[in-house]
């Protein structure tokens, strides 16, 4: 198979879908392309194409040769995707680029109308009209001719590619006015476009910069400490792994890296959305981008800056941004059937009614029926009815990302929404994933703290899980930790070792059976707990065992509150996990759910998805994003918790909680069915005014102002509504399942 590669193309001017077809038409037949995704309201496409037969900037000079749109690649530094909010976009116009013609022409209908107006007073006072009729004649048509300007070069590509554009449309609805004599309407409605066409580049610009401002966190300097002490400020991307960099108080984190000296609250909020923020110490973790508190750090880089979790996040929301949700592409479907049958609609209304009026010796006003034909002709435009979807679809995307939920495209967004279950991985998704000590039972006089001080002497010598579970938790308790010599371990049995001068050994309780140490009485205890969930340690000396120490994956803090968030939302949860049915049953009680399955494989996994969602609905499936990849694959959706240092996460799921945080996961749902619900009112408004407008055209209550005013208008109204997903529910309101 040959191998694929991914571009992003910057085209200037695109922020309308009717600018769609030319691009897909110059692409779609170039060598070694195999798909294009097209996004109007970041003005970007995004081309998967094969590198041995072409490459990106072939690709943006076919845009700009058979388009006529100029275009060139992005940088392929994700970073460079998304510079400081208030930066110029190089390749948006200008503000005269954009006002120019169309105050131009806003400036001579006014003129020619001022005219008009006097000419209508100057016949109703019986004087003289004539220069003042040619006064407005000239105004009209310098209109024309300035709306003209951007709107005729376009009409003509659509005409030789036959494609019933708006640009055609309005050109045609333009002349056919004139052609009637009526400079006035072909006037008003040049204007109108013209001014719809800023007004909608302007607010698509507007929703761009508000995209670009969640996600401009890129530090562009990082100030670097030589070998000798000194410090130099160099760019953040020439920082190498390895090198030393300071981050002051108050400044943003340059590259991802691992801190050598300092303390400080470091704000992660950009990449995970957590609302406090972490303490770190030297060992710990930080991330490009991220905000340092009150503390100076040293951070050592780990990797690159094009490689770091900020900028593989904003790679995949790029991408995101330019992958369609399923109902786009019905919306798509239904714009290329509907505006010929509207075309040929105003066609029949312009000849139909004369000619059958004339058949039955009625007199027919040819001007008034073509009249009516223009205005179905201006109303056949699916602008409005298009672009909502996308802005809301980008709008939606970015915001989910400022929360710490990196969605990897609107399909998924969709697909959320309509969820009915969610099945869980159990250990580390709705548990720590880590063991905790949750019960201590002495055998003899000492008690549980002296056990937890001998088995956290071993527990630090080994690298058992366990063991290091046992020293931690004996530390958490203030507990002074003796050091422990002569340290043995021994295989499928423990390990042992002098503390204050005794033997100690830890480990199965198979190792004091063996040892003949084991009564009965203590024999009946350690069965006791292993009907309890986890697993239980014994501490012996030679003498026989001291006690127990029973230690479980406890559940995430959130998890069961999140679990009953989910329920009110109408989403069934079901906990899937490798675990015997004893654990599992102690979990899923613990966490208040009803449905779980224990002793599974990862393909018992995968196959539970898919009965659950042939028995119960769309399901998702959440986890680790490795382990659970059948599963994962399977599922409608997958999730994962793959923490903001996991790149493993970041490549197979298909929604990622950055910040390892379960509460994404409610919200995400409900911003899903607000989204959708945002969808739905654009539609319904698009088609809804398109709609009175073209019975009222019918009828003969509508011009061809009226026509381009009411697009104008839905168009403004469903942007301005998508963009209000870029900010959280003000409400909080839960939107019930779709």
């Amino acid at each position: 198979m040959a191998r694929q590669e991914r571009c992003t193309l910057k085209v200037e001017g695109l922020d309308c879908p009717s600018e769609v077809p030319p691009i897909r038409a110059a692409l779609d037949g170039a060598p070694g392309v195999s798909s294009v995704d097209v996004n109007p309201p970041g003005g970007t496409v995004a081309v998967d194409f094969d590198p041995e037969l072409t490459n990106p900037a072939d690709l943006a000079g076919r845009v700009t040769r058979l388009a006529g749109m100029a275009t060139a690649p992005l940088a392929d530094d994700a970073l460079a995707l998304a510079p400081p909010a208030d930066a110029p976009d190089p390749s948006s116009p200008t503000w005269l680029d954009r006002w120019g013609w169309t105050l131009a022409s806003g400036l001579a209908l006014a003129v020619g109308a001022a005219a008009d107006w006097l000419t209508w007073l100057g016949r109703a006072s019986d004087h003289a009209a004539g220069p003042l009729a040619v006064v407005a004649i000239g105004g009209y048509t310098v209109a024309i001719l300035a709306g003209l300007v951007e709107l005729l070069p376009n009409a003509w590509r659509a005409l030789k590619r036959l494609h019933l554009g708006i640009h055609l449309l309005m050109t045609l609805a333009i002349a056919g006015a004139v052609l009637l004599g009526e400079w006035g309407e072909a006037a008003t409605v040049a204007f109108l476009f013209g001014l719809a066409e800023a007004l909608e580049a302007q607010s698509l610009a507007r929703a761009r910069r508000a995209v670009r401002s969640l996600l401009a966190v890129a530090p562009e300097t990082a100030e670097l400490i030589e070998p000798d002490g000194s410090t130099r400020e160099v760019p953040a991307e020439q920082v190498a792994p390895g090198r030393r960099v300071r981050v002051r108080a108050g400044e943003r984190v340059p590259i991802d890296g691992t801190i050598l000296v300092g303390r400080s609250a470091v704000d992660q909020k950009s990449i995970t959305g957590e609302s406090v923020p972490v303490d770190k110490e030297p060992g710990d973790e930080v991330f490009a981008g991220t905000v340092n508190g009150a503390g100076a750090l040293e951070v050592e880089a780990t990797r690159p800056l094009r490689d770091s979790v900020l900028a593989r996040t904003m790679a995949l929301v790029r991408d995101a941004q330019s992958r369609r949700m399923p109902l786009e592409r019905s919306i798509e479907r239904f714009s290329a059937v509907y505006t010929p049958i509207a075309v040929a609609l105003a066609v029949a209304l312009m000849f139909v009614p004369p000619l059958l009026l004339r058949a039955t010796g009625q007199s027919a006003d040819w001007r008034e029926w073509i009249m009516r034909g223009l205005v179905v002709l201006v109303v056949a435009c699916p602008c409005a009815l298009v672009i909502g979807t996308p802005v809301a679809v980008v709008s939606a995307l970015a915001s989910a990302a400022r929360k710490g939920v990196l969605v990897k495209g609107g399909q998924f967004l969709e697909a959320i929404g309509r969820l009915r279950v969610l099945a869980f991985d159990k250990t580390g998704t709705l548990t720590l994933g880590d063991p905790s000590v949750v019960e201590v039972v002495p055998n003899g006089a000492d008690g549980p703290d002296e056990m937890l001080r001998i088995a956290a002497a071993l527990g630090d010598h080994g690298g058992h899980v366990l063991g290091r579970a046992i020293a931690r938790h004996a530390r958490n308790q203030q507990l002074s930790v003796p050091s422990a010599t002569d340290y043995r371990a021994e295989a499928g049995l423990g390990a042992s070792g002098m503390v204050e001068a005794s033997r100690y050994h830890i480990g199965s309780h198979r190792y004091v059976d063996q040892a003949g140490l084991c009564d009965a009485a203590f024999h009946a205890s350690i069965d006791s707990a292993a009907q309890q969930p986890g697993t239980a340690v014994v501490l012996s000396t030679t003498d026989g065992p001291l006690g127990w120490i029973r230690l479980a994956d406890r559940p995430r803090p959130e998890a069961a509150e999140i679990l009953a968030d989910l329920s009110r939302l109408g989403v069934h949860s079901v906990m899937l996990t490798g675990d015997n049915a004893a654990t599992a049953a102690a979990i899923a009680r613990e966490l208040g759910l009803t449905d779980h399955r224990a002793n599974l494989l990862p393909a018992d996994k995968a196959e539970a998805v898919q009965q659950l969602d042939a028995q119960l609905g769309p399901t998702g499936m959440v986890g680790d994003g490795v382990n659970d990849a059948p599963a994962l694959a399977e599922a409608r959706v997958s999730v994962s918790l793959g923490g903001i240092a996991s790149a493993s996460a970041l490549e197979v799921a298909d929604v990622v909680l950055m910040a390892d945080d379960l509460r994404g996961l409610p919200w995400l749902v409900r911003h899903s069915r607000r989204t959708l619900a945002v969808i739905r009112q654009n539609i319904a408004l698009a088609i809804g005014i398109k709609a009175l407008v073209l019975l009222l055209a019918a009828i003969g209550l509508a011009d061809l102002w009226m026509a381009i005013a009411a697009d104008v208008g839905t168009t403004l109204v469903v942007v301005a509504n998508a963009m209000r997903l870029l900010r959280p529910d003000p409400s909080g309101r839960r939107v019930n399942p779709a």
